[in-house]
Formats: structure tokens, sequence, C-alpha cells
């Protein structure tokens, strides 16, 4: 009976590693997400709180997240969560800033501190019908086809389709409940929304030009520290040599861990210690956004006018009403991960940059801003990545890249890409006049193709000479080394 007896402990052994696990490791993650999630998608996206439950924190069977209990009050605008009565988890919304993750201690002292915005007067994107000869039959087939599902279950979820040619609307389609005034997430697409604030700060003087160092406090005050060589570029080209675990799957991940348990999304990203030699290897790494917005905040005279940067320099420019990127409990700008904005709104940043950086005639961003966002970053495998835009699609539904595949080349060559989890993107393609975005809740890969929607949309239009007026210059963003 001894080994019986061996057998039973090791057996509560692993039971109790595993509770402890889940406890220690898994809890903190669960709640976090859950309290985060369903904040933004209620307050800021204004789903249903049942739907938001529903869909985007328990769909496809996430049985990790069925243990979190959550709380919503609406009254109040929180959203609480927690695993068994431990490791609570709070939410906040605010206006202008959408929602925050804290812990309870720290929720009355956010609900009392929101920056206050002058409202952004309207500027509605015209409308316009195809274009003569286009196949209409074809273009309305592949836009139902990215609005319905492929089984019964669903798991496409497309919630909203924006096709814009020559800056104006020429189709739209939204998911029940969904309208042209909903924000929706835009997870890692934020990235390069904060590439376009960036691009403001330095047309406006307020940043340096990008091979000059970040200035980051906790690296500028510790002696000999290397971090302080870290250029803006080699963080907008994912090149910083920065630590980073960009692994979701993984609970102790730091892009999990900086997104929904630090208290700080910016410290954490900032205390990574270098793995590299920055500028040497090209690794994708959510952490640099937050750095890059730690910098921003060094670059500002108060926390006022940092919160406000999105809405002042980006969002009122292009009418953007809906839009907000959220902040950490410390009240940095979550940029990698945390913006919100309607269908349309998308869009719009997408105009401005097939526009070379100019909006309604008036410039935007500094010349050449654009040309060095969507050039090849160095060491980016296959030439993928520019700086905080993709210069590939991924062929999920093939398990293919763009480049080296046996399919046909369907998304012309000098299209980009701002691309988030849950299938989120959107697409500029300067030869065809097109930018297309495509927003949902698709966590299958073998559920919605985006290269074959991109490239099915972008094949029945003509394409044109590429314009003269485009300015290839970086003189506005760079200086010679120093």
């Amino acid at each position: 009976m001894t080994w019986l007896k061996a057998i039973f402990i090791g057996l509560l052994l692993l039971v109790i590693v595993a509770i402890s696990g889940f406890f220690i490791w898994l809890a903190p993650v669960g709640a976090g997400y859950t309290a985060k999630v369903l904040c933004s998608q209620i307050f800021v996206s204004g789903l249903s709180s049942e739907r938001a439950l529903r869909e985007d924190v328990l769909s496809d069977n996430n049985s990790l997240l069925s243990l979190i209990t959550a709380n919503i009050d609406l009254r109040h605008q929180t959203v609480s969560a927690h695993a068994f009565g431990f490791r609570t988890r709070v939410a906040v919304y605010r206006p202008n800033l959408g929602c925050t993750l804290t812990d309870p201690d720290h929720v009355a002292s956010l609900q009392n501190t929101a920056p206050v915005l002058r409202p952004i007067p309207p500027q509605p994107l015209m409308t316009a019908p195809l274009p003569p000869g286009t196949d209409r039959r074809k273009f309305n087939n592949i836009l139902a086809d990215a609005m319905d599902e492929p089984t019964i279950e669903p798991s496409r979820r497309t919630r909203a389709i924006v096709v814009l040619y020559k800056g104006r609307v020429i189709a739209e389609r939204y998911g029940e409940g969904i309208t042209v005034n909903t924000p929706l997430t835009g997870w890692s697409m934020s990235k390069s929304a904060f590439s376009a604030l960036l691009g403001r700060m330095r047309l406006n003087g307020m940043l340096p030009p990008l091979n000059y160092p970040v200035s980051i406090n906790e690296w500028d005050t510790r002696p000999n520290d290397p971090r302080v060589k870290i250029t803006y570029d080699e963080l907008l080209q994912m090149s910083s040599g920065l630590e980073f675990d960009e692994s979701y799957w993984n609970p102790v991940s730091d892009v999990v861990q900086m997104l929904f348990v630090a208290p700080s999304a910016a410290g954490l990203a900032v205390s990574k210690p270098l793995a590299q030699t920055p500028g040497t290897v090209w690794a994708y790494n959510s952490g640099t956004t937050n750095v890059l917005s730690a910098a921003m905040r060094n670059l500002s005279m108060s926390m006022q006018q940092y919160q406000a940067l999105p809405t002042e320099l980006l969002f009122r420019p292009l009418g953007m009403r809906h839009a907000v990127i959220e902040t950490d409990s410390d009240g940095y700008l979550v940029g990698s991960s945390f913006m919100h904005a309607t269908g349309r709104e998308w869009a719009k940043l997408g105009q401005l940059y097939l526009q070379d950086g100019v909006w309604n005639g008036t410039r935007l961003l500094p010349k050449g801003w654009v040309a060095h966002a969507t050039s090849p970053a160095p060491n980016a495998p296959d030439g993928a990545y520019g700086a905080h835009w993709w210069l590939k699609l991924p062929d999920y539904g093939n398990k293919l890249s763009q480049k080296g595949s046996t399919l046909p080349e369907i998304v012309p060559a000098d299209a980009f890409f701002a691309l988030g989890h849950d299938g989120q993107s959107l697409s500029i393609i300067p030869s065809k006049d097109l930018v297309i975005v495509r927003l949902g809740l698709t966590r299958s890969h073998n559920a919605f193709n985006p290269r074959q929607f991109v490239g099915g949309i972008a094949s029945l239009f003509p394409a044109h000479q590429d314009d003269p007026a485009r300015d290839n210059t970086t003189d506005d963003i760079d200086t010679p080394s120093r």
C-alpha cells in the first residue's frame, strides 16, 4: 500500500501546486483582463454588459476566464473582477481617458482626475458611389463574406468594415448593435496611431530628431546605464534591444503582465534590461511603444498636457470625436494596445498616411514621416516591418506569408498596414487610392483571411501613377548622428 500512498501524496501535491499557481499567476491576469475588457466594451464602445461578457470575455470557451467573477457598476462606471474573492482588480471609466485598470484602493483617486477637453468639431467623411467599371457584385460579395460566419458557432465576428476610395466612403458594413458612432478596440493598431502622434509632436517642435536618444528618467539617473543610447527610431523600428517576452499565451510574460497586472504599463516597459545591442536585432515588442509613451511624458510640461496630446494633436485635426487612448494606473498612455475609435475614424488615420501626412491641405506630419514609417526597418525579417507600421500582411488562413508564397500576389506591393489582436486591420494601398478598415473579434486564424479580403477588394480597382508631389525626403525627421 506504500505505492498507493505515494501516488495519493503526489496527486495531492500536484493539486496544491495547480491551485497555488492559479491564485499566484492566473487569477490576477484573469481578473485584470476581465475588468479591463468589460469596462472598455461597456463604457467606451457602448455594448451591453451581457454581450461584452459573452463575446469579448468568454467567447471561444475560455475556461480560465469562466472562473472569474465580474461586478459591473453602471452608476459609478466601474467594473471589478476577482477569483473566488481573491486578487480583485478594478477598471474605472473616465471621460476622455476611457478605462483604467487599477487596484480597489486607487479607484477614488482616479475618478477625481481626468483632463477637461474642448469638444471636437465634426469632420464627416464624404460618401461616393463605386467608381464606374467596378464589379459591384464581386465587391459586395467580398463584403458579405467578411460579415458572414463560416460555421454555425460564431468565430469571425466582424464588427465593422469601412472602405475609402480617393478619401470618400464607398462602402461600410456593421455588425449587430454596432454603428458608425461605435468606438472599437484597435489593440496593436494603436501602435501605428501612436506613431502618428509622435509625428505630430515632431512637426510641432516637441520631439527631437528620431536618431536622438529617448529621455527616460530611470535610465538617465543611473550611472553608465547602456539604455540611454536607445533612440526614438530604434524603438519605432522594434530594434531597441530591450528584453521583452511578447508571448500572449504565457500569463507571466512581459506583455500580459504589462497590460493586465502591473500597476504601470510604462513602468514595466522601462524597467526591462538590454538583451541585445540597440539597433542590431529586430524583435516585435509592445513594451517599446510604452517606453515612447514615458518619453512623451518627459517632453510634456504636465500630466494634464501629456494626457491631452492625442486629442489636441491628432484627434482634433482629423475630427476623431469618439477616439480615445486609455492610460495605466499611473496616468501613462498605453499606446501599445488601448486605443478605441470608430471604423470611420480608423479610416481617417489611414487616409492621413495615404495623403503623405496632409489633411485638408494642411501638413500634419513632417515631410518624409510616412516614407520613413513605410520603409523596411533594418533587420526586420522579409522587410515586413517599418516604423510602427507593418509592410506585409499575414495570410493566416493558408499559413503563408505574402512573400515567398505559392499563392498569387493579390495584395499590392505598396500596401502597408496597422494590425491588431483579434483580427483588427487598417490597410492603406496608395497605388489604388484605397483605405480598408476591418474590425472584429476573430480569435481563430482560420476564421478570416485578411490577405484574401484586402487583396480581393484591391483587385477590383485600377492602379494609378505615383503622385509626383509625394515628398520622400527625411529632412524634417532626422539630423546627422550625434
